[in-house]
């Protein structure tokens, strides 16, 4: 059955002392006819900020930055201010994240969201690199979605669904790693397989982080460098070959390819 043709709430996390990316991203509203809802995030440089939230653990590749940290508390608020509306969707936008024209189209319309999707992922993230994608795909207005199986970072944009929010609260009680490998890295994650994200391709919106610095999950620093990092790298080794290991029958069978996600403004 058809999913319901219905609007959804644009939530955008913004830092308080970060008014200049508020308007950035209110400027992309206005040019697009767009409503945001937004959200302050935790912010990690103040002495107030509540960090003891959650547990976090030291993982395999170290503990995480209080930058990381903050922004996983940031998107955990976002999942139950979005919960407590009991709507069946929402996006969630980071304030880096410059917008293609047509994202009104999809903010307006839950029809093209797959009936069993937790996550749908609409953000281009990093330099260009091939993930790995079901051959087959479905429309999306002018775009397709479709699974995907390989690492895809970066959480400046996304649609999650109320089960997908269940499942993302119950999983960051504890963290080892920063918020956007839990949710789309499968080499480093077993949160993945429970989320079986989606991605919108070509996606429809791209982190501008060098025009447009944002500083809500600040500067990564973890046990990463030298002899321990060395080491964290190495423990990370055996599930990342068991994630390549599953992909290798489908990809011989043809029905997951290699395809290089991109950004169409």
């Amino acid at each position: 059955m058809a999913s319901l043709r219905c609007s959804m709430h644009v939530y955008v996390i913004n830092l308080a002392r970060r008014p200049d990316r508020r308007a950035f991203m209110q400027a992309q509203a206005d040019r697009l006819g767009l409503s945001f809802d937004y959200i302050d995030a935790v912010d990690a440089q103040s002495p107030t900020a509540n960090l003891s939230e959650i547990e976090v653990r030291s993982g395999a590749y170290g503990r995480i930055s209080n930058g990381d940290l903050a922004c996983t508390l940031s998107h955990r608020k976002f999942w139950r201010t979005f919960l407590e509306t009991g709507e069946p969707y929402a996006v969630v936008l980071e304030d880096d994240a410059i917008l293609a024209n047509d994202s009104g189209q999809f903010f307006a319309d839950v029809s093209w969201i797959p009936a069993d999707a937790a996550v749908v992922k609409l953000e281009r993230y990093g330099r260009p690199r091939p993930i790995v994608m079901d051959r087959k795909t479905q429309p999306a207005h002018a775009r397709r979605v479709g699974r995907f199986y390989g690492k895809c970072a970066g959480t400046a944009g996304y649609v999650v669904s109320a089960a997908g929010a269940r499942i993302l609260l119950d999983a960051t009680a504890s963290v080892d790693d920063p918020i956007d490998q839990m949710m789309f890295n499968p080499g480093r994650s077993a949160l993945f397989s429970r989320l079986a994200p989606y991605v919108l391709e070509p996606a429809i919106c791209e982190q501008e982080q060098v025009a447009v610095p944002s500083d809500i999950r600040g500067r990564r620093q973890s046990s990463r460098g030298g002899l321990q990092g060395a080491l964290n790298e190495l423990r990370a080794v055996p599930r990342q070959l068991a994630h390549a290991a599953s992909l290798v029958l489908p990809l011989l069978q043809g029905r997951l390819e290699r395809r290089v996600l991109t950004f169409r403004r």
